[in-house]
């Protein structure tokens, strides 16, 4: 068999597993828990990787990417929709930074008794640091019926390998 042939076999025997290092996203080194609110909802982050890139053309403000695995969870009625666009993060400088995550403008469900896992992607230059305190909030990003759910912050340290 082939070298190309060899790596093909051994990702299929792995179900492609070999690549999901590079990719998994890791608990927190630190969090404040779940947040919760008085009507039955709960926001937690579950997972995240952070990463930052110093480019040549810009050398003193780092790019930081950071991929942040959601869980929310509707204990009670009615439905919740999440509207992803409306969740940012904030860093040090407690700049709000908008999430990058492709189709969040699309809206999520969550049903009564039911918990929901999505992950949220934001990029900045400056006012992140993967190395400092993050606070991710859902603003106006979760709905119960036609009212934005009242939720804490869910502060968070990533780590980082």
């Amino acid at each position: 068999m082939t070298r190309s042939g060899n790596f093909i076999l051994s990702l299929a025997l792995t179900g492609g597993s070999m690549l999901a290092p590079a990719c998994a996203l890791t608990p927190p080194a630190q969090t404040s828990g779940a947040a919760k609110s008085d009507n039955g909802v709960a926001l937690a982050v579950v997972g995240q990787r952070c990463t930052e890139t110093v480019e040549t053309e810009l050398p003193g403000v780092p790019l930081v990417e950071t991929h942040v695995q959601v869980e929310v969870r509707n204990t009670a009625p009615p439905p919740l929709v999440i509207h992803r666009d409306a969740f940012h993060l904030r860093g040090a400088d407690g700049r709000p930074i908008p999430t990058a995550s492709w189709h969040a403008e699309e809206p999520l469900s969550v049903e009564a008794g039911q918990t929901r896992t999505f992950e949220l992607r934001f990029m900045s230059r400056g006012g992140l640091s993967c190395t400092k305190e993050m606070q991710l909030e859902a603003s106006t990003g979760i709905t119960k019926g036609d009212a934005p759910v009242q939720i804490g912050a869910v502060s968070f340290v990533p780590s980082h390998a």
